[in-house]
């Protein structure tokens, strides 16, 4: 399909979109932190997290053409093949790859890529602490302190003690060393219109504007940035960049060891057990992976009457001023919250388990009931909510006590029967 050739005028409008990013983590470097209320009326500060990613694929930042490390201006063909200005004139403006004309429109999302990847110094690993962008550590390395140097052509060969003196090495054998790169402009990742993680496919305007798939539909294949036609040539370069670049966990640092392509991320973090879970008590602050939350939760607030075992039924007994009963399982297990909130009708109350949505966590099933007066109300849910800090919002599951059923409404008291999913009920169990 042919395109007409943009003019300069129309190219240099790029500038103005692509440098929109999306806002993850709010910044507080250079502007003033905001304090927010909470419900306690305490005020917590905003810390800001460094996101980066590890590219191993460099491979990717080279032209295909020449090899050599891709700087600006890189272009594409309609067909999202890539290659450098030199290689582009060489090649008299025909992809080596498909035929097609390519030498009129920039791939510039890439171009800012290749400047976002720092890799360090060849010489590394002899103690030079240099970083740059890709690419311009080759000009370095040529006058680098720190590489090794020959004298003419003597040979040199290099002996290892090692421990076990009847250990052969092979002198044939070559250790590749893999070569990797650092992107902390992660942003570059994310769709500059609807600011989630890129997905295959991506396309591209001939201005150079990126779109995911979605947008180009929702903005009806009009680009929001220069409102040239988008959706119809692909960035196939930009859809094995974003697969390349390997991020870790956001629970990293509270050990959770994963690692994934850009994007899939977010979809692990939804139910990673390493999510931080908040303690349920109103005065505490402590916040920590569930298992050390429980142990938290047993040392420091536990009281000896609100104690459930699995599949035994327990007196549930609360003030309804207080709006939280928290249950702990025997031996430091599990905490189960019940809260209560008044309604001009009745009153609703909630259970839920606070853990993170991991597979094998915090999976309960429970049978609530209330009595008063001879009135019983009784709730069943087969698969408890699962929650990681205690919200005092109306909840979506409740087990609902008319007024009419309520001789007081200061106290409830209640009867809970708490076993694992997948448990069968016991017989004689009675709520």
């Amino acid at each position: 399909m042919a395109r007409e050739t943009i003019s300069e005028q129309t190219l240099a409008g790029e500038a103005s979109s692509s440098s929109r990013k999306r806002q993850r983590l709010n910044s507080i470097v250079g502007e003033e932190v905001v304090e927010e209320e909470i419900e306690e009326e305490e005020e917590e500060e905003v810390i800001t997290e460094v996101r980066s990613g590890t590219m191993s694929d460099l491979d990717l930042l080279e032209c295909p053409v020449c090899c050599n490390a891709l700087t600006a201006p890189i272009f594409q063909c309609d067909n999202g093949h890539i290659a450098c200005s030199s290689c582009c004139v060489n090649l008299r403006h025909k992809c080596p790859a498909c035929t097609l004309p390519i030498g009129n429109y920039r791939c510039r999302i890439m171009e800012r890529v290749v400047e976002a990847i720092i890799v360090p110094c060849p010489n590394a690993i002899h103690g030079c602490s240099e970083k740059f962008s890709y690419g311009k550590e080759l000009v370095h390395e040529k006058q680098c302190g720190f590489s090794c140097g020959h004298i003419d052509d003597d040979v040199f060969l290099f002996l290892q003690e090692c421990s076990d003196g009847n250990q052969n090495v092979d002198s044939d054998e070559v250790v590749a060393e893999a070569r990797s790169g650092t992107m902390f402009e992660l942003d570059l990742l994310d769709c500059p219109v609807c600011f989630k993680a890129l997905t295959a496919p991506i396309y591209q305007c001939d201005n150079g504007h990126i779109a995911c798939s979605s947008c180009c539909v929702d903005v009806r294949h009009k680009c929001s940035a220069c409102t040239l036609p988008i959706g119809n040539y692909r960035c196939r370069i930009m859809e094995r960049v974003v697969e390349a670049i390997i991020v870790p966990c956001p629970n990293t640092k509270h050990g959770c060891p994963e690692k994934f392509s850009y994007g899939e991320e977010l979809v692990h973090e939804k139910q990673c057990g390493f999510a931080l879970c908040h303690c349920p008590e109103r005065s505490c602050k402590y916040a920590g992976v569930y298992k050390d939350l429980y142990l938290h939760y047993n040392d420091n607030h536990r009281d000896g009457w609100n104690i459930f075992a699995c599949g035994l039924a327990i007196q549930a007994w609360m003030h309804t001023c207080d709006k939280i009963l928290v249950l702990q399982e025997t031996r430091a297990g599990a905490l189960v919250t019940v809260q209560c909130f008044e309604e001009p009708n009745g009153m609703f109350v909630s259970v839920n388990c606070i853990a993170p949505s991991a597979p094998g966590v915090g999976e309960f099933a429970y049978v609530l009931s209330y009595s008063d007066g001879g009135k019983t109300v009784s709730f069943e849910m087969s698969e408890m909510n699962r929650i990681r800090k205690v919200s005092f919002q109306n909840p979506e599951d409740y087990m609902s006590i008319p007024d009419h059923c309520m001789l007081f409404r200061d106290s409830l008291k209640m009867k809970i029967c708490i076993r694992r999913r997948g448990e069968k009920k016991k017989e004689g169990d009675e709520n």
